[in-house]
């Protein structure tokens, strides 16, 4: 974290390593810290940045950076048997029913001051293509940033301190996968037809089509 706060607090370009560094963080899916923590770092080391505007280029760094980390995550697709693939589509497939699917629970993820990298990684399996993503996660990051400028002068220290203990990270990032890993193993074929809880058991021999 320090390479970072020393390169957020020159002056002149606290924009763009501001944009830089959400985007970089943005792409990673695993090891690092909320993003909204380098906005907040950005204007307390520089207060004379207008806090809209750098809740806005972040904003757009960081679905920049989340929708190549979707992208990418969308190869892994491959890798799942066609069972499991049956499962996340019929996720999908009620989601899109849905008029606001994707942007009522991307906006809300969003809003969370919480890594959102296993979000994408989740949207990727899926090979989810939909505005409603782009929109949703805009703003709700513009949201949270512009939230977490305001409160920064009450909380920046404390904060600084716990995620500058990579064991915090490592937790935040053990929740996010677990998440995934949820999303993967339960059976939506049942839970979304007939309300039950089921699980798919693990099978590690993967199926290698595209489909």
């Amino acid at each position: 974290m320090s390479i970072i706060y020393d390169l957020l607090s020159i002056t002149e370009y606290s924009y763009l390593f501001c944009f830089l560094i959400v985007f970089f963080l943005s792409v990673i899916p695993i090891l690092t810290p909320p993003t909204w923590i380098v906005v907040v770092s950005a204007y307390a080391l520089n207060q004379d940045t207008d806090p809209v505007f750098l809740s806005l280029i972040s904003a757009t760094a960081a679905i920049s950076g989340r929708l190549i980390l979707m992208k990418f995550s969308s190869v892994g697709r491959r890798m799942l048997n066609s069972k499991r693939k049956s499962s996340i589509d019929r996720l999908k497939n009620y989601l899109e029913q849905k008029k606001f699917g994707y942007f009522v629970g991307t906006i809300i993820f969003a809003m969370l001051p919480l890594p959102s990298n296993m979000l994408f990684v989740s949207y990727g399996l899926m090979r989810v293509k939909s505005i409603q993503v782009i929109a949703g996660f805009w703003i709700g990051r513009f949201i949270i940033y512009l939230v977490m400028i305001h409160l920064s002068k009450s909380i920046l220290q404390s904060i600084t301190l716990e995620l500058d203990n990579m064991s915090t990270v490592v937790w935040i990032d053990i929740a996010g996968i677990l998440m995934t890993l949820l999303l993967l193993f339960l059976d939506w074929d049942k839970l979304l037809s007939e309300h039950k809880l089921a699980f798919i058991k693990p099978n590690f021999r993967f199926n290698k089509s595209q489909s």
